[in-house]
């Protein structure tokens, strides 16, 4: 029998344990419905889902190398995460460690239409989230206009009553001198020293550290200011240190920074892990290399060539090169979609898979039951019917309403709501919207319309996650100069004239074949 775990989680702001004990229930029927053993939960209380900073998720993420289970159970997909890189990220961990992660509240498959659902919801929650940190940011800035501390670790140095900061004198006196001695051409460690020689501590009471007072020396509230949503504040935080002097502090700072060892510049190679070696199946992995005269050349390689090269003869490819093909390919291939006919066939996937709450069918019935009988017992008073009994009943009905309400309203908070059609289709829209300059954007796209990418030597076929209407052929436009040798050859898909539902055109991913001539492409 497959073992599995289960993960869930609830943030800080509308959720509580009640929560948990709700998202644990039913991942265990779940598990029992479909003959899994829960072999251990993880929790994260209070805990955002915007990133995956959670100690039970990296917990559980870490476990999952032993090989102790074979499945993840949450509640729903935004539990695990609202973030599409970090979803992507870490579910590529357990895939790689052999676990799955299964929603049991969401039933998606792992047919191409289940993968763009998965995407749109990942999508969905981390928009909402967006929207819930917008609204947040507006009050956090209503504070700031004011003059309030917002929250967090008070600054050492400074005392906060009431939202309203003060100079903590004695601490104050202590961030002084570390300007003074750090502008007088003591480095930091030094700056630690003397403090520990004089016996002064931290404000927990430990003693002062390399980092801890690095950060002292970076903090811009000491000159008096608070840099939020593009706007400086200068009447949250009293000065404790001249502006002249922390910016000739930092400036110093800044000069020994740049004598220190330079740090690789991490390459983000948009195609991983759906990059298929057209000649021996195997993916193709990012990779680098210096050139004679010192250039740094970013490709993807085959990763049996990468091992063993005489298993594979498969030439590698210019990142820029392949990635500028699936970008271009992909942006026409959504201007020629219907994307009103894509999104009413994911929100009707999702909507059928949502199975029907009967605890909160049976308790609206009792609620409008209810409240019919409180309404006769009003009439009989209105028309002079009042007794000891009448009374009693009146408050019992009265009492048992509120009961009701607050189950329904604790209820609801784990209900899954059916998807509109019409919020599928914006979200989708929204793509074709995007600032493809951004690299971000561009993730994006590949992350959510790309299922695969197979590469030989003279052409490459993208796989689709959608279906685009097979009347139509898709013509590439006003191609740019690096696709000039790309020619669009057909849709290499079967016509079918079998009469089906939306779902069924979904079946598998679409194919489109582009062709290029080999002397052309740029290969390391």
């Amino acid at each position: 029998m497959n073992k599995a775990v289960i993960y869930a989680r609830y943030s800080s702001d509308s959720q509580n344990e009640q929560s948990i004990d709700g998202q644990l229930r039913v991942c265990k029927e779940y598990a029992e419905r479909n003959g899994l053993i829960v072999v251990n939960e993880y929790i994260d209380r209070a805990m955002t889902g915007t990133n995956d900073k959670r100690p039970a998720l990296q917990q559980m993420l870490y476990d999952s190398k032993n090989k102790g289970f074979d499945f993840v159970l949450v509640y729903k997909l935004d539990r695990f995460s609202r973030s599409r890189y970090d979803s992507s990220v870490n579910r590529a961990i357990l895939l790689k460690n052999g676990v799955k992660l299964i929603s049991a509240t969401e039933s998606i498959s792992d047919a191409p239409e289940g993968i763009l659902l998965d995407s749109v919801l990942v999508g969905l929650a981390e928009y909402y989230s967006v929207e819930l940190s917008q609204k947040v940011k507006r009050g956090l800035k209503e504070s700031r206009i004011k003059g309030l501390f917002t929250g967090g670790r008070t600054p050492y140095g400074y005392n906060v009553i009431d939202k309203k900061v003060s100079v903590n004198e004695e601490q104050a006196n202590i961030v002084k001198l570390m300007f003074d001695e750090y502008i007088s051409g003591k480095c930091i460690k030094d700056i630690v020293k003397i403090l520990h020689n004089k016996g002064i501590k931290n404000a927990y009471g430990k003693e002062w550290t390399i980092n801890s007072v690095s950060r002292i020396l970076r903090n811009e509230n000491y000159k008096g200011c608070v840099y939020a949503d593009n706007t400086v504040y200068t009447n949250i935080f009293p000065a404790i240190i001249s502006e002249q002097l922390f910016d000739e502090v930092n400036e110093k700072l800044k000069i020994s920074k740049r004598t220190s060892a330079h740090h690789k510049t991490e390459v983000n190679y948009l195609l991983s892990g759906k990059l298929i070696c057209g000649k021996c199946g195997s993916l193709m992995t990012g990779d680098s290399g210096k050139g004679k005269l010192g250039t740094i050349y970013n490709y993807y390689k085959c990763f049996t060539k990468k091992k063993n090269k005489s298993k594979c003869d498969k030439k590698s490819v210019s990142k820029n090169y392949i990635e500028e093909i699936v970008l271009f390919a992909t942006q026409e291939f959504m201007q020629h979609t219907n994307l009103k006919s894509i999104s009413k066939v994911l929100a009707d996937t999702y909507n059928k898979s949502i199975e029907k709450d009967t605890i909160l069918e049976s308790l609206n019935k009792e609620l409008q039951d209810n409240n019919k009988k409180l309404k006769n017992i009003l009439t009989a008073l209105e028309n002079g019917i009042f007794n000891d009994t009448t009374n009693d009943r009146m408050k019992e009905l009265e009492v048992r309403i509120q009961e009701i309400k607050e189950k329904i309203a604790s209820r609801q908070m784990l209900t899954i709501k059916p998807l509109s059609e019409e919020l599928v289709y914006e979200y989708l829209k929204s793509f074709k919207n995007l600032d493809y300059s951004l690299e971000n954007a561009k993730q994006r796209l590949i992350d959510m319309f790309v299922n695969r990418v197979v590469l030989y030597d003279d052409h490459c076929e993208i796989y689709f996650n959608i279906t685009s209407d097979k009347s139509k052929q898709l013509k590439l436009s006003e191609k740019p100069d690096i696709l000039q040798e790309i020619e669009y050859i057909e849709n290499k898909k079967e016509q079918s004239n079998t009469k089906g539902s939306d779902c069924s055109q979904l079946a598998e991913p679409t194919l489109f074949r582009l062709n290029f001539y080999i002397k052309k492409i740029n290969l390391i």
